[in-house]
């Protein structure tokens, strides 16, 4: 795509068909190879949801991202969440991957991957409490893409960051008059 122009597209779940089909390719191949690969038996086990960004009447995998349950060891969010009065784990989810096809990129397809994330964690907080959305940033660019959505870089991990569920709720309620 040249003209880098925004586009619209549909996040669907998860479709064994479109990621048998895709050429997706990134520029990470670790991010590559998992949606190939593992991102299939990670959704049979339960243990990650995967959600495909898809342009309109297309089946070409455009961009991705995936979720799971998480914890924050007491230390860990001690330091960076100021919780240190907690003795026990913080329940959180980990926003474990999130990558945009290297041919889209720039068309705001990132944005509308992570919107949609943010949607879907508030939707389950308000079912199953956790306290905290945890993000490891694969670069430096996309810990600057995170901090423009409001999270916080752990102190002991520069590529690793957090957004607090009340400064989620906020970020989709800023996202939503914008």
């Amino acid at each position: 795509m040249s003209d880098k122009k925004q586009i619209e597209v549909t996040i669907k779940p998860f479709d064994r068909t479109l990621v048998k089909n895709t050429s997706f390719r990134c520029g990470q191949p670790d991010l590559d190879e998992w949606l190939r690969r593992y991102a299939g038996q990670q959704e049979r086990s339960h243990n990650t949801r995967t959600f495909l960004a898809v342009p309109a009447e297309s089946s070409q995998i455009v961009g991705y991202y995936a979720t799971t349950g998480y914890r924050l060891e007491p230390d860990e969010a001690s330091v960076s969440l100021g919780v240190a009065r907690h003795a026990y784990p913080v329940p959180a989810v980990l926003l474990a991957r999130l990558a945009v096809d290297l041919d889209w990129a720039g068309c705001g397809i990132g944005k509308q991957l992570l919107i949609h994330a943010l949607d879907g964690i508030a939707e389950a907080n308000r079912k199953v409490g956790f306290e905290v959305l945890v993000v490891d940033a694969i670069d430096d660019a996309a810990v600057t893409f995170y901090a423009r959505f409001g999270f916080t870089r752990f102190e002991s991990h520069p590529r690793k960051l957090f957004l607090p569920m009340k400064n989620l709720l906020a970020t989709l309620a800023a996202s939503a008059s914008v």
